[in-house]
């Protein structure tokens, strides 16, 4: 196995909490249903898990799910969390907040929420959320939000159905108070498989990101992409004058982890290769993020293939791995939407 030389310090890590969830979204890669699952961790499995990581690297954890607010431990594991040097924040639905929860929510200690807004309008967001009431519930809780002092982004995943869509719903993201509109590009995996003939078209996804760069430009909102790592190459060319601000592309295995549900550390939740079980190792987040083969060869962009193992902006962007594994089987091959052909290699 080649070693990599690097330490590679996670930012943000995201932990599963449940996988329960009262919406059906149709592109869910968590595949989450209305009741627990049975295999979810306990309280104090994953209190071991905070304290590992913590030990290992102070970062921020985002609470997740499925709904995060269906665990009735929710703000224990915030408190404590909180009280052991980590930072936190949460993505949630938002049908199970209101003044009084979200009060709660910052006093424990959560720094700022994630909301998920899919169309620009009832009608196509409801579609996508298959949740009649789905959009006044988010429109709702980013208020709520707002009135609590509380920071939140507004997270877009971006299809071939709502893509002409996408400058409206940036536009609804700064009404409502939003600091930062995050799209993500589609990865068809979990329930998201049975939407695949929604992933963009290379010239679409080209198309999106130019559109994204301009959007960025004018707009008061902080612009992120996830899911999209081929927008930190063309910031990088169209930017290049600028250093203020510094774009990254895949960040997953790099700064960015996930944990399961049932204590799985991947690289990111559309990547459903475990790199090793906390429960299993005995809460060592250290020698799993450090020492797994997986993981390594992840980082190891050399060994990537097609488009990505030839192109020189690959430790830039890196492609989606998640994407490439989703749609060829291989973690290793090249970004399936990527359009671009590298005059150098790298």
């Amino acid at each position: 196995m080649k070693k990599n030389k690097k330490t590679y310090k996670p930012r943000l890590l995201a932990l599963e909490l449940t996988r329960q969830c009262r919406f059906n979204c149709q592109h869910c890669r968590a595949d989450a249903e209305r009741t627990a699952p049975q295999d979810e961790m306990t309280t104090e499995q994953w209190k071991k898990i905070l304290e590992s990581i913590a030990a290992y690297e102070k970062c921020v954890v985002i609470m997740t799910g499925g709904e995060p607010t269906e665990r009735d431990d929710l703000i224990e594991l915030i408190e404590h969390s909180r009280q052991i040097g980590l930072r936190v924040v949460m993505a949630t639905c938002g049908y199970a907040l209101d003044d009084a929860t979200l009060a709660k929510l910052k006093d424990a200690g959560v720094q700022a929420l994630s909301f998920s807004l899919d169309g620009a309008t009832a009608e196509t967001h409801d579609a996508f959320r298959r949740t009649p009431g789905a959009f006044e519930t988010v429109v709702g809780a980013a208020k709520a939000t707002r009135r609590a002092g509380l920071r939140f982004q507004i997270n877009t995943t971006i299809t071939r159905t709502n893509l002409a869509e996408v400058p409206a719903i940036a536009e609804l993201a700064r009404e409502l108070g939003a600091a930062v509109f995050n799209p993500f590009i589609l990865v068809p995996t979990g329930r998201g498989d049975e939407i695949r003939e929604e992933i963009l078209e290379p010239s679409q996804y080209s198309a999106l990101l130019g559109d994204l760069l301009k959007l960025r430009d004018g707009s008061p909102v902080e612009l992120r992409v996830t899911c999209g790592p081929q927008y930190a190459r063309l910031y990088r060319e169209e930017e290049a004058q600028r250093s203020d601000v510094h774009i990254s592309g895949c960040m997953g295995g790099r700064g960015f982890g996930f944990i399961s549900h049932r204590g799985d550390i991947q690289t990111c939740g559309f990547l459903d290769i475990s790199a090793g079980n906390l429960v299993e190792n005995g809460y060592d987040f250290a020698a799993i993020w450090d020492q797994s083969t997986f993981l390594h060869e992840i980082r190891d962009v050399a060994s990537y293939k097609g488009k990505c193992g030839a192109c020189a902006y690959a430790k830039v962007c890196g492609g989606c791995r998640a994407r490439a594994y989703t749609m060829t089987g291989d973690y290793q091959a090249e970004d399936p939407v990527c359009w671009y052909e590298s005059k150098e290699t790298k």
